[in-house]
């Protein structure tokens, strides 16, 4: 597969690049693996408890993020991507896929991080 000869490290899922950073405690967060681009499917909506609502942070905007947020607006819950908690395979590519999932407001909202947290804590 092409996407292989160019990322040949996603062949390995036991590599350090899959771990998470030392000292990252998810909390109370749901951690979805899962080997497609998209993490979004049935498995992850049972999983979380059925949300209405999610919000997604990750690498890479311009694949990841953006295959699992237009999947979970598809299936009517409300995403919110916190834009600074994003990184793509370069800033042009991060900001046209954040471009791209702004066209499907009001179900996906670009948001930071910052207002994320304030709207938890309200």
């Amino acid at each position: 597969m092409p996407y292989f000869e160019v990322w040949p490290f996603a062949l390995d899922p036991d590599q350090a690049d899959y771990e998470l950073m030392p000292g990252f405690e998810p909390g109370g967060a749901v951690l979805i693996e899962r080997t497609t681009f998209g993490k979004w499917d049935a498995a992850s909506y049972l999983a979380m408890g059925r949300p209405d609502a999610i919000v997604l942070a990750g690498v890479s905007t311009d694949c990841c993020v953006l295959s699992t947020a237009l999947a979970a607006a598809d299936a009517g819950v409300q995403v919110r991507v916190a834009a600074d908690a994003c990184a793509g395979a370069s800033p042009a590519d991060h900001q046209r896929a954040l471009d791209a999932m702004a066209l499907y407001a009001p179900l996906i909202e670009i948001t930071d991080t910052d207002t994320v947290l304030r709207s938890l804590s309200a």
